[in-house]
């Protein structure tokens, strides 16, 4: 610590005599220290401020011209980053860089964000200053049968397993959102034959996916890149994949460790990044076994399950008992198991048989998305009435069985058959007490039936921090009472308040206000598209409530040449 030399003040007798001053009368030109028109000099803190407030809005304009260039290029089907314009941007930033001496790493991430900021403005239009979605539910029972939600993860295991396989096959009733097509579009760069149209998507045979020398584009999502290293690790080569403004923030140094012993290396192409674009150089020399760790992903885990059967020893994954990917790693074995691939897996290991053969079923059985569909059966804890969705509900899965917990522990009576699943509202719980177990993403949704109870609750199991105070975020708002627990919150019923429109961190959030809206009407939501890309049929759902018999996209009328437009020829001689 410094060495300060310490000042002290003189005694007052002990100042300069002030006989030689002018007269104070002849200073009225002064202003008055007790005037209330005394200019003063601005605070720090107002100074920041007034900067802050400048630059948010030059950013503001930064995004709007970026946007224009992105809108451009998503139209034309090109992905909305244009690597070579950001390059000849961050020119400048590297020269002023060094003129302000910023430290030139730190300046290409905040260069990132800024991006990212402008085309997540394009990617989701409502995230821009549109008007509010109010949710006002009608408050009579519910009656509703319908077919899915298919299990998102489950799709895209089928989906790359088929491409793959280049089998012909169709998937059928799925949630067609962008992570699946982005799936499909990045395997179909490689060779693939795969098609979408509603909730249906289809593969066709054909010569097979080769990634060797080619630029793959794996969209935003983290799945679609863990299968694509996957099964790019098969045979020797190298090949590119570039991606979306998510993906290029993703840190691929956690999977350094894994590729490494696969005879692999990702190789960022950018040196001021760890994310995409990228290029992955295979050797060909893999082990058969491999140690998984806490910080493996757990979807990687299950990708390698799934691709194991292309390497040429197979593959073996070893953990820990009760690792916490063990569940994504069962669903990859189950789909291998159902294409005649003997996949084995137990408690601490998974192996998975080198194998040349397969038999992918014509329509494979995807069973029912535990989460989506669990928050979907709290309906009638609100309304009333009963829900229904036609599906496999997966009853082994340690997650699904979490889900059903919560449900019933918030006041729902819940039956499944082989076929379908249904839930009534039960009797009003004296006390709810849900651990969410491997279920956190229903964290929302617990949060809701906690207000519905009407009672003191405890909710627990919440491991994801950003989760966890997203849901106190929301309490807040709410004007509920809380207190955070050593493994949770406990919640104190009261009436709701509501102000503002609220932009849901995640689709639960956004669902679990749906729910809300029961209890009190008006609750407004500024992002409703992000429940429309996890499952776009959900809004057609909540509009169409209370009775619903089927649920179908809702129709579009084809219009004929000349009534798509209304614009008169003019024949000029």
């Amino acid at each position: 610590m410094p060495n300060y030399k310490k000042f002290d003040s003189p005694d007052r007798s002990d100042r300069p005599g002030r006989s030689d001053r002018s007269d104070r009368s002849d200073r009225s030109d002064r202003p008055g220290r007790s005037g209330g028109d005394a200019p003063r000099k601005p605070s720090l803190l107002h100074e920041i401020r007034d900067l802050d407030e400048r630059l948010i809005s030059m950013i503001s304009r930064r995004n709007t011209l970026m946007g224009k260039a992105a809108s451009k290029r998503k139209l034309k089907g090109l992905p909305l980053a244009d690597p070579d314009m950001e390059r000849r941007i961050f020119e400048i930033w590297t020269t002023k860089s060094a003129d302000e001496k910023f430290n030139l790493k730190a300046a290409r991430r905040v260069f990132e964000q800024l991006n990212t900021l402008a085309y997540t403005c394009v990617a989701k239009p409502e995230n821009r200053n549109l008007p509010s979605y109010s949710l006002s539910p009608p408050r009579r029972p519910v009656k509703v049968t319908i077919d899915g939600p298919c299990s998102l993860f489950q799709s895209q295991l089928w989906i790359a397993l088929a491409a793959m396989c280049s089998a012909d096959a169709k998937m059928s009733p799925l949630s067609v959102n962008d992570q699946l097509t982005e799936l499909a579009k990045a395997f179909n760069q490689a060779g693939a034959h795969i098609s979408w149209e509603n909730d249906t998507i289809e593969s066709r045979s054909g010569e097979g996916v080769f990634f060797e020398d080619k630029l793959v584009f794996a969209g935003d999502d983290e799945m679609t890149l863990y299968l694509i290293l996957a099964f790019g690790l098969k045979s020797p080569g190298k090949f590119k994949i570039a991606g979306g403004p998510i993906l290029k923030q993703y840190d691929s140094r956690q999977l350094t460790s894994l590729l490494s012993p696969l005879g692999a290396r990702l190789n960022t192409l950018d040196l001021q990044s760890h994310g995409l674009p990228a290029r992955l150089e295979c050797g060909g020399n893999m082990v058969s076994s491999l140690t998984l760790t806490e910080e493996t992903p757990p979807k990687f885990a299950a990708a390698l399950t799934l691709a194991g059967w292309t390497y040429p020893q197979g593959m073996n994954l070893k953990f820990d008992k009760d690792w916490a990917g063990i569940s994504e790693i069962r669903d990859a074995v189950e789909v291998l198991n159902t294409c005649g691939i003997k996949a084995v897996l137990t408690e601490t290991e998974c192996t998975v048989p080198f194998s040349n053969s397969f038999s992918f079923p014509e329509q494979p059985n995807i069973a029912l998305d535990p989460e989506l569909s669990a928050a979907l059966l709290s309906i009638p804890a609100f309304a009333g009435g009963n829900v229904t969705i036609k599906g496999t509900w997966p009853k082994t899965s340690p997650k699904a069985k979490d889900a059903l917990k919560a449900l019933t522990l918030g006041g729902l009576v819940v039956k499944v058959s082989d076929t379908e699943i249904s839930s009534t509202k039960g009797e009003q719980p004296q006390s709810v007490n849900i651990d969410f177990g491997q279920a956190s993403k229903l964290f929302p949704i617990g949060i809701a039936l906690a207000v519905n109870s009407g009672t003191q609750c405890s909710l627990q199991g919440i491991k994801d921090v950003a989760l966890f105070e997203q849901g106190i975020e929301l309490l807040e708002r709410l004007g509920l009472q809380y207190a955070r627990t050593e493994d949770g919150v406990q919640i104190t019923p009261g009436r709701l308040e509501w102000e503002d429109a609220w932009t849901a961190p995640t689709p639960y959030f956004g669902i679990a206000l749906g729910l809300m809206a029961w209890i009190r009407p008006g609750l407004s939501l500024l992002n409703p598209g992000d429940i429309t890309e996890l499952w776009p049929r959900y809004w057609t759902l909540y509009n169409s409530l209370p009775e619903i018999d089927g649920l179908k996209d809702p129709e579009v009328k084809e219009l004929n040449d000349d009534a798509k437009s209304n614009r008169r020829r003019i024949k000029i001689d």
